[in-house]
């Protein structure tokens, strides 16, 4: 699975890659957590403060996660490269399967994109952090 991301040359690779993509089939029942405040959405676009961000943390994967360093780290996507100035190909870990046993796919990962500038009375929205994306293009299954 491939796809690419067509964006400003300003936006930080690791800025576009931490947001959730999608879950993973998960096996457990109750998920119990800590957190320092009340969550107050499950969605996890809807509202970018910090008890939202760590239940959706437990949940849901993104595309890359960081490492104790801070620095970008394979999850959802295998790897990634810069293929030219203002565009980032993806390779997708295949075999990622929804809670529902649906294939993870670069349409969901497209999809994802698209939601979350259009999630709608946002009081944190995440559009901030994919403003610089102008195009998500699916180049490979």
């Amino acid at each position: 699975m491939r796809f690419t991301v067509r964006a400003t040359a300003a936006l930080a690779a690791t800025v576009l890659l931490a947001l959730a993509a999608g879950a993973e089939a998960a096996t457990a029942q109750t998920l119990r957590m800590g957190v320092g405040a009340q969550v107050t959405s499950l969605d996890p676009h809807y509202h970018n403060i910090s008890p939202n961000n760590a239940f959706a943390s437990m949940v849901f994967s993104n595309l890359v996660e960081t490492d104790e360093r801070a620095r970008p780290i394979p999850s959802l996507a295998e790897s990634w490269r810069a293929v030219g100035e203002d565009l980032w190909e993806f390779r997708l870990r295949p075999g990622v399967r929804f809670h529902n046993g649906s294939a993870f796919t670069a349409e969901d990962v497209a999809f994802t994109f698209e939601r979350i500038s259009a999630v709608l009375n946002s009081p944190g929205s995440f559009a901030t952090y994919t403003q610089a994306v102008r195009e998500v293009e699916i180049v490979a299954p």
